[in-house]
């Protein structure tokens, strides 16, 4: 499975773990995740530690989920020796 998801009710969190390839192939479970984000979610973790290799489209996907995702007001943090990749997402800072 190329995406796992897990929401923290308590928290209010959802972590977002990305396997494989990050690629187009994730194109309907991104969309779909960014058409049920809770207005009212607090964080969003998402792993990249365990993608192999990453595309063009799958940059794209990021971009639009952290556009989301920033639309809500939730916080967003990357996980992961992915650092090339989070550069490459316009309006991204790393959390202090």
């Amino acid at each position: 499975m190329p995406l796992r998801t897990a929401y923290i009710e308590r928290e209010n969190r959802l972590d977002l773990s990305f396997v494989g390839n990050l690629d187009l192939t994730l194109s309907q479970s991104i969309c779909e995740i960014c058409t049920r984000l809770p207005a009212s979610l607090k964080c969003c973790v998402i792993d990249l530690s365990h993608v192999e290799r990453v595309f063009d489209s799958g940059v794209a996907l990021l971009h639009m989920l952290h556009r989301r995702l920033r639309e809500i007001g939730t916080t967003v943090v990357f996980r992961g020796d992915e650092t090339e990749v989070v550069s490459r997402i316009p309006g991204y800072r790393p959390q202090p």
